[in-house]
């Protein structure tokens, strides 16, 4: 019986282990078919190649598309894909995923030099290890990249295969893919690349730290020649074309101010804008896009943002010419170029006294004059009870007087005898109130509700518009290849106040400037129609003001919420650092 047991025993243990493989393999083959690598959302990209333009025609930014895997019309290249099949994968046409040959070669040379000299992994195994493993030296790891190497084989043909790899190779310095290293390191489209920046590129490949030309010029040049003489042999290039590469010079895309934009959020921003204008258009495979955005004060913004501290606060800008609603500057955050959060249009957060301009406005729509009195005293609604900011009350005070001093009293009372509900009509007509959606509680007319810095700035750029608003566009233009117009603002307006309640809008926010609490950002000699703003323990930080033009708003605050040792004062004065900047105004410090 003890035998019967013991046979048994070792029968059952290959069946087993037999039974784990298959369903280890068959596992591994459904989800490497299954898989769809642009609907992978750390894969998916825009189906366009891209200029961007500054409102001056500056380039901010420009990046080829990655390769369409199923388009054939969509094609790599001559010499960028033979410059990596001979220096990667010279036999790429001929195996099936593993090469064997390259393998044994590979193998002996190793034994023979005594350390890695060279790799045996096919151009089909790295893809399998840039979409599915990592970089783990293990037997386990390798295993499955063989394994996926076949079925890539079996789903795809070489030139998909080839195309996942360029788009998905990283090549340094936060290059992922043949088009972003085209930018990172020349600044331009793979169409526009040199044979000689063609080879330098993928001479990146082996190792992209060791051969990065902005660490070691001389060895990216070394490698590029390797590069250069591999295609030569392999019959790619002629002797001319390899010498003429060789002797040109390398012009590396440094990342300085006269070169592109180092602001992926804006960016990211401008193209999520275009997006939205193209998605019912043509599939357009090149557009040449022109932002409103004025390079020269996006980086004076971006500069005074360094002057904010402590460290960890963070800081938005954005300015908006008034009478077209383009965003001529958005500042992001304090670090843009690494920071993932776009402060200006996602950030919602408390408006505190900025907001007042809505029941304020909505008192002189009812026929309030400016100097029409209301009490600025200690009052309870119920169970709320909310005081000034400086707990310093006036008692009868004028309408203009109350703004000025930024009475909390006043506004509330306002809203209360107007009606909340048309106090958040009004608000909406100015844009306000979507982010957050507004409430009928008496704390909303002093700016207990958030919202974002854009959409406040733009409410105050539409008083400096006469009362007209516009919806905020960071775009001018759209056009293809051959300069074929696609889309060009049209500049659309709407009239949400009459110009007689607009002009006293525009003394209360001249008053507060000029006077009141909003000094900090008195210019002298200029019109200046602004307000401060700030939510309790000084958590959230405002200006916003308009000179001539242009209305830009500052926000300040911690994004976890923390409070803050600064005052809205900081922020006023930011903005007037700023304007002064731009318009070349002395100021004192």
């Amino acid at each position: 019986m003890q035998k019967i047991k013991t046979k048994y025993f070792f029968l059952i243990i290959p069946i087993l282990i037999f039974s784990g493989i298959s369903f280890y393999i068959i596992n591994l083959i459904i989800t490497t078919l299954k898989f769809e690598p642009f609907k992978n959302e750390a894969l998916s990209t825009r189906q366009y190649s891209y200029i961007i333009l500054s409102s001056k025609n500056k380039v901010l930014s420009k990046l080829s598309r990655k390769f369409d895997i199923d388009n054939n019309e969509h094609k790599v290249p001559f010499f960028f894909k033979h410059s990596f099949i001979s220096s990667e994968d010279k036999r790429f046409y001929k195996h099936n995923g593993i090469d064997l040959i390259s393998i044994s070669r590979a193998f002996f040379r190793n034994i023979k030099s005594g350390y890695v000299m060279e790799g045996g992994s096919t151009i089909t195994q790295q893809v399998a290890r840039l979409l599915f493993l990592n970089n783990d030296l293990s037997f386990q790891r390798k295993i499955k990249e063989l394994f996926i190497s076949l079925i890539l084989e079996f789903r795809y043909d070489k030139n998909q295969i080839l195309k996942l790899y360029l788009n998905n190779i990283y090549l340094g310095s936060g290059a992922y893919g043949v088009n972003e290293a085209s930018q990172v390191y020349f600044g331009k489209l793979i169409e526009e690349l040199t044979l000689s920046e063609i080879a330098l590129i993928a001479g990146l490949a082996p190792a992209p730290s060791i051969y990065s030309p902005y660490q070691n010029i001389e060895l990216a040049i070394k490698n590029r020649n390797k590069v250069l003489e591999s295609m030569f042999l392999d019959g790619y290039i002629s002797i001319e074309n390899k010498n003429q590469a060789i002797n040109e010079k390398i012009n590396l895309n440094y990342q300085k101010p006269e070169n592109f934009l180092n602001d992926k959020l804006l960016i990211n921003f401008i193209l999520k804008e275009t997006d939205k204008i193209i998605e019912n258009k043509k599939d357009y495979k090149f557009l040449r896009i022109k932002s409103s955005i004025n390079k020269d004060w996006q980086e004076s913004g971006q500069k005074i943002s360094s002057f904010v501290e402590p460290k960890e606060i963070e800081f938005a800008l954005l300015s908006i010419e008034s009478t077209t609603g383009l965003i001529r500057a958005m500042v992001t955050s304090k670090n843009p170029s690494i920071n993932e959060y776009n402060r200006v249009t996602s950030s919602v957060r408390p408006l505190g006294s900025t907001f007042k301009i809505i029941p304020y406005a909505a008192a002189l729509i009812e026929g309030t004059k400016l100097r029409t009195k209301f009490n600025d005293l200690p009052t309870c609604w119920k169970n709320y009870c909310p005081k000034n900011f400086s707990e310093e009350y006036r008692g009868s005070i004028s309408l203009i007087e109350s703004f000025k001093n930024s009475s909390n009293i006043v506004p509330i009372s306002i809203t209360k005898k107007i009606g909340l509900k048309n106090i958040i009509n009004l608000a909406n007509s100015f844009g306000l109130g979507y982010s957050q959606t507004l409430e009928e509680f008496p704390s909303l007319a002093i700016g207990s509700y958030g919202d974002s810095l854009l959409n406040i700035t733009n409410a105050y750029s539409a008083i400096n518009n006469n009362g007209k608003i516009l919806s905020p566009s960071i775009l001018e233009k759209i056009e293809s290849f051959d300069n074929h117009s696609i889309w060009e603002n049209k500049f659309m307006s709407k009239k949400i106040l009459d110009l007689n309640v607009n002009k006293k809008m525009k003394k209360l926010l001249e008053k507060s400037v000029k006077e009141g609490t909003s000094r900090a950002a008195f210019i002298k000699g200029k019109k200046i129609y602004g307000k401060t703003g700030t939510s309790d323990s000084n958590k959230d930080l405002w200006f916003v003001g308009s000179l001539d033009n242009l209305t830009t708003g500052i926000w300040i605050g911690f994004d976890d919420n923390k409070k803050s040792q600064l005052s809205s004062g900081n922020s006023a004065y930011l903005w007037k650092k700023f304007i002064s900047d731009i318009n070349k105004i002395s100021i004192e410090k």
